[in-house]
């Protein structure tokens, strides 16, 4: 899973710059061998895939009194068909000091960052973006940001985006500063989890808000999230993996308001190293949900690995 911008904001908050410039290339290197069906169509094809593999710069300078000048560029690179500089996203410039963090540019909505830590299938076929019936996730570019620091627990976000009179490439209109918001709380202590964030276009009456909550305890993770949307319904989701050894089982169940749109999940994760990781997932969409674009009554099988440098 990429580190979310809240993780990045917060460790900018706490952390002094090794130097008065300090620059760190990092990235990640996700690529899956997957094989589709569509039921509907009675479709079958092998894909290799490049899940959200990254390539990013980051940095921070120390500009005295507690006060850093924080920076990411960061951008999709494809390792299965080659194209490069595929788009960026969590590219930032921001100031962060012991009040918390301001950054603005292309950022991950505080919605979005609220429930991060509960999808145990991140970045695989599985994923909350699965399907336009499950949890959607929400990025925004030309985004102004806050995030505090962390309070015995307690971490807040908000974020405006401004429409650029219909010019944004979010699809937002308008000409204010906050034609689009979102806000999100998100609480962790001892291996519990609590979330609730929101997020609303006001330019074309888009909105949505989501709660989650997670719980560790030794080897066992229990997750559960459930999101309102007024354009793609009400969706809940549970979760839950079980560590053993070097390996990770987990398991993922996904419907609808309705009940017509359901998918269920499960997958293993090995540990090759502290950086690297193989993994298998067997997604299955019921009735009309599709996985990641394919089909309307669709399954996948998904194994591949997934190295951070």
């Amino acid at each position: 899973m990429k580190k979310s911008i809240i993780a990045a904001a917060l460790a900018a908050t706490v952390a002094a710059p090794a130097a008065n410039a300090n620059v760190v290339f990092y990235g990640t290197v996700n690529v899956s061998i997957d094989y589709f069906t569509d039921n509907d169509d009675d479709q079958r094809f092998w894909s290799v895939k490049s899940n959200d593999s990254t390539i990013g710069f980051k940095g921070t300078e120390d500009l005295g009194n507690g006060l850093s000048l924080i920076w990411n560029a960061q951008t999709y690179y494809d390792f299965a068909d080659g194209d490069a500089w595929g788009g960026g996203f969590g590219s930032y410039i921001g100031l962060a000091g012991d009040w918390g963090t301001f950054m603005y540019g292309v950022l991950d909505t505080p919605v979005m960052m609220s429930t991060a830590a509960l999808d145990l299938f991140a970045d695989t076929v599985a994923d909350y973006n699965m399907s336009p019936d499950a949890i959607q996730d929400v990025t925004a570019a030309n985004a102004i940001a806050y995030v505090s620091p962390n309070m015995n627990g307690l971490t807040v976000a908000a974020a405006i985006v401004p429409g650029e009179d219909g010019a944004a490439p979010n699809g937002i209109s308008g000409t204010g500063l906050a034609d689009a918001y979102s806000v999100a709380a998100m609480y962790s202590n001892n291996g519990l989890y609590l979330s609730a964030g929101g997020y609303e276009d006001l330019g074309d009456d888009h909105d949505k808000w989501r709660v989650g909550a997670g719980y560790t305890i030794n080897a066992v993770t229990l997750n559960a999230v459930y999101e309102d949307d007024n354009d793609n319904g009400k969706t809940w989701q549970i979760s839950g993996a079980y560590d053993f050894g070097n390996n990770t089982a987990k398991a993922m169940y996904m419907s609808e308001d309705s009940g017509d749109d359901k998918a269920w999940a499960i997958g293993l994760d090995h540990a090759l190293s502290k950086r690297t990781k193989a993994y298998a997932v067997y997604v299955n969409g019921e009735d009309q949900v599709s996985v990641h674009g394919y089909g309307d009554d669709a399954a996948a099988f998904s194994m591949g690995m997934i190295h951070n440098f």
